[in-house]
């Protein structure tokens, strides 16, 4: 029996020894594979950018804006003869439409005093729907954009940002974006928000799905102001390397 127990004894010594040692050549394998982790690791961080921004509203106006005459009859009888039609193009000197004055018994003419196209509507609002309005809209080349955001995070937009724009009557989804940059902004607060002007990347409404987008007098949308653009390396090191 005593001599079983020695075998076993020697037995298990001898499994031990061969269990309990690692080669060397695996433990620098896996150092060498740890450290190529942590090094691809942060080398990937530094790529993925998590930026900070901010959101705003945007308005997009057309720098020629529509100009509009009201025709209201002030009694029954009084009568209004149109020179325009829907459709019509008119210049700066065209007679628009003339009423007959009660007073003077005079015919007073409405002429226009800028070149655009026309269109006639009927009715100013739900209440009045008997007044008809003539609009010359002019053909629009450039446009104003300006954005409002709010008083917090406020102090960090500057001039030169990057901005994006979604356009409402334009989803992103189907049409992108629009991209500018600040280029100027507001030192006045207005009520409880901040305006800064932004100028477009190209002269024409040209979205980033690379889609032309007519422009029409006035449009609204949700825009972003980037702030910064680190990554998440920069964000984590940032105190550190930077």
């Amino acid at each position: 029996m005593p001599e079983n127990n020695s075998s076993l004894e020697v037995r298990s010594n001898e499994m031990e020894e061969i269990v309990g040692s690692v080669p060397s050549w695996i433990i620098q394998w896996g150092i060498t594979v740890l450290f190529a982790v942590a090094v691809l690791g942060l080398f990937i961080s530094n790529l993925i950018h998590y930026p900070d921004t901010l959101a705003a509203k945007a308005l997009v106006q057309a720098t020629e804006q529509p100009g509009k005459v009201t025709v209201r009859k002030e009694d029954a009888s009084q009568e209004f003869k149109f020179f325009v039609k829907e459709g019509d193009q008119v210049v700066p000197g065209d007679t628009l439409l003339t009423h007959l004055d009660k007073n003077t018994r005079k015919s007073i003419a409405t002429i226009t005093p800028m070149a655009g196209k026309i269109y006639i509507s009927k009715g100013i609002d739900e209440k009045n729907t008997l007044d008809q309005l003539i609009w010359v809209v002019p053909k629009a080349s450039r446009v104003e954009v300006r954005i409002k955001y709010a008083n917090k995070g406020a102090g960090n937009v500057k001039v030169g940002q990057s901005v994006k724009i979604e356009l409402n009557d334009f989803p992103s989804s189907e049409y992108g974006f629009l991209e500018g940059r600040v280029s100027s902004i507001l030192p006045v607060q207005i009520g409880s928000e901040h305006q800064a002007n932004v100028t477009l990347n190209s002269n024409k409404i040209i979205t980033s799905e690379n889609k032309e987008i007519p422009i029409v007098p006035v449009m609204e949308g949700n825009g972003e102001i980037l702030l910064n653009d680190r990554s998440i390396f920069q964000r984590i090191f940032g105190s550190i390397f930077y």
